[in-house]
């Protein structure tokens, strides 16, 4: 019997029962037609071009919109009991959906399920971007049928998960942001828990350390999670908090983190401690703590630093602070691992961003730290940023330069006050004489 022949004569017959017998007998000659009948065994050459036909053959006009969706979605289910071997199910699947696709309005929820089974494909073979790329090809907005919220939160957030694989948090971020105003309407605990770990994830991906550590730590709390996911969590909380910049928000996460009994548990705690504490982490504790970090904390810089060098630099001038009353630029280079002019940069950012409390002598090529608060002097440099108003003046180490400049400065000012209150005097005695100046 030639297979191409009856595929053919299904389409032509007028009665709808004999069409679907019709079609039912040829599709089993098909998958029966292989060397095996295992659904595990790879279908011969003829036997796909037999699918690709059946295909092709269920999709045309003369069949029908209603059966011709009946016919895919029988299709589909063929990939759950009679075709399970990958690169046969990924083939057939792929010309499918190709074919079907020109008639996207019509097979919209078929096609949805093909997508879906491709993606798994994809996804088993680690081709993570191939997958997001085929569930976002899914029309979730169509105004032709009735989609579920929990369905499109489930493939949004499945579109999130394959992209921050691929590190990809910006196409991640808008899928997320998606999911989002679904969320609150969910009442599936896992997609909750999936969602809360994909935020965290993406505000990782992003470089937002602070935030993203806030998230892991929260879930790292959650019962409904494995005791291993929760020190997971833990740990990436740590590596986050340990990856962000120098400053006093900083430390008052990590201060909450070493107060955690938890993180002493961690193979981390040590660095956590030493950041905690404002001590200096030398270089072969910053390379053990490197081997546990993922690619995206190692991703290099416009300066060819990497994320979690910069974090280093910029800790560990925070422990020099706490150290040394001043330091030279060449000394501080010494210690950071790192040329004269970029330890120069990094202090002078720190202290413009309000992360460092000192000066700088451009001309004695010298950094001097200001000295804490004495009302409290327990306080780390860090701590007495944190806790000072912003309205209110640090104490600093004013150098003999700075100071005759600080003096000038206040004596012009002085000098234009009392141009201006003299300006004032003759405005009122002599207006018009004031008037014709103007």
């Amino acid at each position: 019997m030639d297979l191409s022949t009856e595929i053919t004569r299904c389409i032509t017959i007028p009665q709808q029962q004999d069409k679907f017998d019709a079609f039912h007998q040829v599709l089993e000659l098909i998958l029966t037609s292989g060397d095996g009948n295992g659904p595990m065994q790879r279908l011969t050459t003829s036997q796909m071009m037999y699918l690709q036909q059946y295909v092709d053959a269920i999709l045309d006009e003369q069949v029908g919109r209603v059966n011709a969706r009946q016919f895919l979605m029988e299709f589909v289910q063929l990939f759950d009991t009679r075709i399970l071997q990958p690169d046969s199910q990924k083939q057939l699947l792929m010309y499918a959906i190709n074919q079907a696709q020109p008639r996207v309005v019509s097979f919209e929820e078929p096609l949805s399920l093909l997508r879906e089974k491709l993606a798994t494909i994809y996804e088993q073979e680690e081709e993570f971007a191939e997958a997001a790329k085929v569930l976002q090809g899914i029309a979730l907005d169509s105004g032709h049928r009735t989609i579920s919220d929990e369905y499109k939160l489930q493939i949004y957030i499945r579109i999130v998960r394959l992209l921050l694989e691929e590190d990809d948090a910006v196409p991640a971020e808008t899928y997320l942001n998606r999911a989002g105003l679904l969320i609150p309407n969910s009442q599936d605990l896992l997609l909750q828990m999936t969602f809360k770990l994909s935020q965290a994830r993406v505000l990782d991906a992003k470089r937002r350390f602070l935030e993203a550590c806030s998230k892991y730590h929260e879930l790292s709390y959650v019962s409904q999670l494995d005791e291993d996911e929760r020190l997971q969590c833990l740990s990436a909380a740590v590596q986050c908090a340990v990856l962000a910049g120098a400053g006093p928000q900083r430390s008052r996460t990590l201060a909450t983190l070493y107060k955690d009994e938890r993180t002493h548990q961690l193979s981390s705690f040590a660095i956590l401690e030493k950041t905690y504490l404002e001590r200096v982490i030398r270089p072969e504790e910053r390379s053990e703590f490197a081997t546990t970090l993922k690619p995206h904390h190692l991703a290099q810089l416009a300066d060819r630093t990497t994320v979690f060098d910069r974090a280093m630099i910029e800790h560990n001038l925070l422990a020099a602070s706490k150290l040394y009353n001043n330091i030279t630029f060449q000394e501080l280079a010494a210690l950071l691992n790192v040329s004269s002019e970029q330890a120069e940069s990094t202090a002078a950012h720190m202290i413009t961003d309000r992360r460092l409390l000192g000066n700088i002598d451009q001309v004695d090529q010298l950094i001097t730290f200001a000295s804490v608060s004495h009302a409290n002097p327990s306080l780390t440099n860090a701590t007495a940023l944190a806790a000072q108003p912003a309205s209110q003046p640090h104490t600093y180490h004013v150098e003999e330069s700075m100071k005759a400049i600080m003096d000038w400065d206040g004596a012009i000012q002085s000098m234009c006050h009392d141009l201006d209150s003299i300006i004032s005097q003759i405005q009122e005695k002599y207006p018009d004489y004031a008037a014709t100046l103007s």
